[in-house]
């Protein structure tokens, strides 16, 4: 098997309807100071759309925000994805302009945290 049929199989696998993760995040910056973020997320499929929702626990500058992405299956729709900022006490949707940002401060962005297609990568 070459690479590219590895990613294949594992997007095809059954990953089960829903699923629960608690995620440490060690953010690295360039003088190798480590910060850790604890997030727990939930997802849960619908047919072929799926939630996932995740919770930032800590530190305290990112406690208690909010993330969820609506992954629609159908690849004409983009995914639809909201951020709950608590310091502000609002919801901002992430539109389709911001999907290039920065996810809450990481090396990922908004589209990272989406669907994805194996053809897109090489």
């Amino acid at each position: 098997m070459d690479a590219h049929q590895i990613v294949v199989n594992v997007d095809n696998r059954d990953d089960g309807d829903d699923e629960t993760a608690d995620l440490e995040m060690v953010l690295t910056n360039k003088r190798s100071e480590e910060r850790i973020r604890k997030v727990v997320a939930y997802r849960k499929d619908y047919g072929k759309d799926s939630k996932l929702v995740m919770f930032f626990k800590g530190p305290a500058d990112v406690k208690d925000s909010g993330f969820l992405s609506w992954n629609d299956d159908n690849e004409s729709k983009d995914d639809d994805q909201w951020l709950y900022l608590p310091a502000l006490k609002k919801v901002r949707r992430i539109s389709a302009g911001d999907k290039k940002d920065s996810f809450m401060g990481t090396d990922f962005t908004y589209d990272d945290m989406g669907k994805w297609k194996v053809e897109d990568y090489t």
